[in-house]
């Protein structure tokens, strides 16, 4: 061998056979080769098309009932201690699993989905923390979205509170000398309070009032260091009245002092929903719902081109992912004080329990052609959850937990055992979840 090879290479290129050559080459491409691996799922198994569309319909009646349960029970248990607690449990329970959704199940997903090595080198090598990159871009533009829609209702707002807060002030310096008995409308001081607190404190005046009854006979900076903690008003009581206690009667009456020192206002409702919270309340339902719905519509199609015994495996853990998803997002929609009558906190329910059998029913039909692993689906699938965990973290950590347990509202809420209590919560769906995250 090493013969011929010495008599070949006294022979000129142009005797050499043009199929010895190529081959030569083809063998030397394929030693020093370090192209990527195909991608591809390989062989499949067995396709049980009966299965999968009972795999749909179970999916369809988990995802909407558990989603439902608890707008259902709010509904028929309106206002018992049951209905409360089963409330308060499943809102921090869910706190919890839409955190573990997003740092167990679509942030590592994504990463594993967007640096797999049959992928082009800038993806697979080039610029590994790509999903980090798109998760924070979504966190920065729902960030950046939110304080435009609050800066715009905010200012508007604001502004016919300047307007009516410069036309009161007008009104009491030019009766301030006829009567000062006579010098405000009746309630106007509480009504005040009312216009702010939606915008600055999210706080009830009621509450605030209620929580000291003796308050008028405090001394004034203790009632200022109360003021400026729980409202933080530009306007308060103190700034209005000169004394503590006569001119603050006058200014009131009779009737409306007994009902400000006993805490009571009978113009308000204590359960009137605040308008400015519930639209706040709304726009988190609506993210939450967003980051959820984006992934959930991959999870389907991965479920329905999933064959053998991994398919009973990835369905049992995809039913314990929409139920827990289901009851995390259920009971925000439950909190927002929708009229009766009002479709929309079902269509909410809906639009979530329809998603991921809309994935599997779009699966059925192209299981032949579709394949999560190949090129295509690893990118689609690592882009979108990669936004949706973005939304979800931003959601989790810093519209629910950090409003839940760390705000100035949290620690007149909860408190005591009921804050352990609504920890606790947190953790057992985080728990949960995660245990979930080993089989899907």
């Amino acid at each position: 061998m090493k013969t011929l090879q010495h008599g070949a290479r006294d022979l000129p290129w142009s005797s050499i056979p043009t199929e010895l050559l190529r081959a030569e080459l083809s063998k030397r491409d394929h030693d020093t080769d370090t192209s990527r691996p195909q991608c591809g799922s390989g062989e499949k198994g067995e396709y049980n098309t009966g299965l999968h569309v009972f795999a749909l319909v179970l999916i369809l009646l988990l995802s909407t009932l558990s989603c439902g349960f608890p707008l259902f029970s709010r509904r028929a248990m309106q206002g018992s201690k049951l209905q409360r607690k089963i409330i308060f449990f499943s809102q921090h329970f869910g706190t919890g699993v839409l955190m573990a959704t997003a740092f167990v199940h679509l942030l590592p997903t994504a990463f594993m989905s967007l640096t797999d090595p049959c992928l082009p080198y800038v993806f697979s090598e080039g610029y590994k923390p790509l999903a980090g990159l798109v998760a924070m871009t979504a966190a920065l533009v729902v960030v950046a979205l939110e304080s435009y829609l609050t800066t715009r209702g905010a200012s508007h707002s604001h502004s016919h509170t300047i307007f009516e807060d410069e036309e009161e002030n007008g009104h009491i310096h030019h009766d301030a000398h006829h009567d000062f008995k006579d010098s405000r409308p009746e309630r106007i001081a509480l009504q005040e309070r009312e216009v702010t607190q939606g915008l600055m404190g999210r706080q009830s005046p009621i509450a605030s009032t209620s929580a000291n009854p003796s308050r008028s006979d405090q001394p004034r900076a203790s009632r200022d260091n109360d003021s400026a903690n729980s409202l933080d008003l530009e306007l308060t009581f103190d700034e209005l009245q000169p004394t503590p206690n006569t001119d603050h009667d006058q200014l009131l009456g009779p009737a409306d002092t007994s009902a400000y020192r006993t805490g009571l206002q009978p113009a308000v409702a204590p359960d009137t929903p605040n308008p400015e919270e519930q639209k706040r309340m709304l726009l988190q339902c609506l993210l939450l719902e967003a980051g959820i719905l984006f992934h959930s519509v991959f999870i389907g199609m991965a479920l329905s081109v999933a064959t053998g015994p991994p398919f009973i495996v990835f369905l049992t853990a995809i039913g314990f992912h929409q139920t827990f998803e289901g009851l995390a997002l259920g009971t925000r929609i439950a909190a927002i004080h929708f009229p009766r009558s009002s479709p929309r906190p079902w269509l909410m329910v809906l639009a979530f329990g329809a998603t991921t059998p809309i994935g599997q029913a779009i699966g059925l039909l192209i299981h032949t052609f579709y394949d999560p692993m190949s090129q295509t689906g690893l990118l689609m699938v690592g882009f979108m959850n990669a936004i949706s965990s973005g939304l979800l973290l931003f959601a989790g950590l810093v519209q629910l937990l950090a409003e839940d347990f760390l705000s100035d509202k949290s620690y007149t809420t909860l408190h005591g055992r009921k804050r352990l209590h609504a920890y606790f919560a947190v953790v057992a769906g985080a728990g949960l979840m995660s245990a979930v995250g080993a089989f899907a």
